[in-house]
C-alpha cells in the first residue's frame, strides 16, 4: 500500500513538473517572469507548506506524517488543475522542453531520495525548473551558434537590413512597407510578430537570402539594451520608429525607459536614413536629436510625407496623401487614423528606396489587414478583431473607429495587462473609454474591478457582463443583430486569469 501511494506521488509530481514546464515556456523561459507569476499567484500555496513542514518537524507519528503529505499533494494536485484550466496554447514538446523535462524528472527522483516528505517536494518544483535551466548546457551551446549562423548568413549576402520598432505598430508597418517594397524589389518580412534573436535568427536561416535585396524585421524589446543587441548581431542599415506608449510597463517601469530603449536603434542609425512618427512626442524628440538622414511623418501637421481628412466611409478609410508636395486622394480596407500612420511611415521608407509614387498607391489600395491588429471579419455582425495587443493608446485608436459606425456596438476584452504599477489605472480609463458601447463584456477577473469602475463612473447605466474566456463570452453575442458591431480588444494570455 505504502509502496503504491508513493509511486502515486512521483507520477504526480511528474505531472506537476509538466504543468510549471507549461508556465516557463509560456514566460519564455525567463526565471523572473517566471517566479513572480509564482509569488503573485501561488503565495498562499507556499505559506500553506511552510505551515506543514513545520507541523512535520515536530511529529514523528509516520501515519499522521503520511496525513500531512497527502493534504500537501492534494492541494498541489488543486493548484494545477487551476494552472492549466482554459489554456488557448499547450505545451509544445520542443526539444528544449524534453531536455528540459528529462533534468527535472532526474533532479525529481534524487530530492525523494534526499526528503521523503512530499511537503517539501511540491515547495522546491518551481525552483528545479529554473535550476534545470543552468543544466541544460546544450540549449545555450546551440543558441550561440544558432544566432552566429545568421549573422554570417547576413554577413556573406547583399541583403539590406530594415529594422522597425516602436510600441504599436510594428508587424502592421512591416507588411505595408513589404507591399510597397515588392512593385520594385523583392523584400522578406519576417513572419508573425518575431522580434528576438532567436525568432529573427530562425526566420534568417530558414530563409533564402539570395536574391532578396531587403530584409524587413522587427526590433522588440522588454528591457534596456535589448534592441542595441538586436543591432549588433544583425546590423540595420534603415530604421522605422512607430510611436512610444505605456506598454510592457512590468518589465520598463517607466514610459521614459521605453523610449531610451527604442532610441537605441535611432542612435545607432546615427548617420544612416529612419523614418519617425511626429505626432508622438517621444518619437519627435529623437527625430529633432537625430542628426542624420531622416524624414518624419504626420497626420496632424506639414510634414515629409502627411495626411489629412481622414474618415471612414462604408467599412474603409478615405484620406488625402501628401507626397513630394503632390495631393492624393486614397481610400483603404485599413480602418482608423492609426493606421493612416502607419501607412505614411511606410511610405516614408519606400519613396527613399525608390519606389515609384504610382506603385505606393496602388498597394494602399491592395493592403490586406494585419490578423488580429483591428482585422475586420464580416459575417451577420461586423467582428473587428483588435486582440494581438492592447495599449490605451491602441485601444483608444479602435474605439475610435468602432464610435463612428453605425448600429449597436459591443466590446469584449480582459483590459490591458503588463501595465506595472498602473495597471488599476490604466484599466480604469479603458472602463471610462468603453463607456460609449451599448454592451461591455469583461473577460476573466485580472481586470474585471477596474473596468468596472471606470465605467460606473461614466454612469454607464446598460449591463455589464463577465465572462470566464472568450468562449463563454460568446453566449452574449446574440445580443447584436445583423449588421451591428463587435470589437474584441485585447486577449489575455494564458497565463493570466
Amino acid at each position: 500500500m505504502i509502496l503504491f501511494v508513493n509511486i502515486l506521488f512521483f507520477i504526480l509530481n511528474i505531472w506537476f513538473i509538466k504543468n510549471y514546464l507549461h508556465i516557463y515556456q509560456l514566460k519564455d523561459y525567463n526565471n523572473v517572469r517566471f517566479l513572480k507569476f509564482f509569488n503573485k499567484k501561488y503565495k498562499i500555496y507556499y505559506i500553506f507548506n511552510v505551515i506543514l513542514l513545520i507541523f512535520s518537524i515536530f511529529i514523528k507519528n509516520y501515519y499522521i506524517l503520511f496525513a500531512i503529505n497527502c493534504a500537501a499533494l492534494l492541494y498541489s494536485c488543486y493548484i494545477n488543475i487551476n494552472l492549466i484550466k482554459n489554456k488557448k496554447t499547450p505545451l509544445i514538446f520542443t526539444p528544449k522542453i524534453k531536455r528540459l523535462y528529462a533534468i527535472n524528472i532526474i533532479l525529481l527522483i534524487i530530492f525523494i531520495f534526499l526528503y521523503q516528505y512530499t511537503v517539501i517536494i511540491n515547495a522546491i518544483l518551481p525552483f528545479l525548473i529554473i535550476f534545470s535551466k543552468f543544466l541544460n548546457f546544450y540549449d545555450s551551446i546551440k543558441n550561440h551558434k544558432f544566432i552566429i549562423s545568421a549573422k554570417n548568413k547576413i554577413k556573406n549576402s547583399k541583403v539590406k537590413i530594415i529594422a522597425i520598432t516602436g510600441s504599436n505598430g510594428k508587424t502592421s508597418v512591416k507588411n505595408i512597407l513589404s507591399k510597397m517594397l515588392n512593385k520594385k524589389y523583392i523584400s522578406l518580412p519576417s513572419p508573425k510578430s518575431y522580434n528576438t534573436p532567436l525568432g529573427i535568427s530562425k526566420f534568417i536561416n530558414e530563409s533564402d537570402l539570395s536574391g532578396a535585396d531587403y530584409l524587413i524585421l522587427e526590433y522588440g524589446a522588454r528591457h534596456k539594451n535589448d534592441i542595441k543587441k538586436l543591432c549588433r548581431i544583425f546590423g540595420c542599415d534603415y530604421g522605422i520608429i512607430t510611436t512610444i506608449a505605456p506598454q510592457h510597463l512590468q518589465t520598463f517601469k517607466t514610459v521614459e525607459n521605453i523610449y531610451l530603449a527604442k532610441k537605441e536603434l535611432s542612435d545607432f542609425l546615427d548617420k544612416k536614413f529612419c523614418v519617425y512618427n511626429l505626432d508622438n512626442i517621444y518619437t519627435l524628440r529623437m527625430y529633432i536629436n537625430k542628426s542624420g538622414e531622416k524624414s518624419g511623418i504626420s497626420i496632424y501637421r506639414k510634414a515629409d510625407i502627411c495626411a489629412d481628412e481622414i474618415s471612414i466611409k462604408a467599412y474603409q478609410t478615405n484620406f488625402n496623401l501628401c507626397i513630394e508636395n503632390e495631393l492624393y486622394n486614397i481610400s483603404t480596407k485599413l480602418l482608423g487614423d492609426h493606421n493612416v500612420t502607419n501607412i505614411l511611415l511606410a511610405t516614408a521608407l519606400a519613396k527613399h528606396l525608390g519606389v515609384d509614387t504610382k506603385d505606393i498607391l496602388i498597394s494602399i489600395t491592395q493592403l490586406e489587414f494585419t490578423p488580429h491588429r483591428l482585422e475586420l471579419i464580416k459575417t451577420n455582425i461586423n467582428i473587428f478583431d483588435d486582440s494581438y495587443n492592447c495599449s490605451l493608446l491602441s485601444a483608444e485608436k479602435s474605439i475610435a473607429v468602432l464610435q463612428n459606425l453605425p448600429n449597436k456596438k459591443m466590446v469584449v476584452t480582459p483590459g490591458i495587462i503588463e501595465a506595472g504599477k498602473d495597471e488599476y489605472n490604466v484599466n480604469f480609463i479603458l472602463g471610462e473609454m468603453c463607456s460609449v458601447f451599448d454592451f461591455v463584456v469583461i473577460i476573466g477577473e485580472h481586470n474585471k474591478a477596474a473596468l468596472s469602475s471606470g465605467l460606473k463612473s461614466k454612469n454607464y447605466t446598460k449591463k455589464i457582463y463577465f465572462a470566464r474566456s472568450l468562449d463563454d463570452a460568446k453566449q452574449y453575442f446574440s445580443l447584436l443583430n445583423t449588421g451591428d458591431n463587435l470589437l474584441l480588444l485585447n486577449d489575455l494570455p494564458d497565463d493570466y486569469n
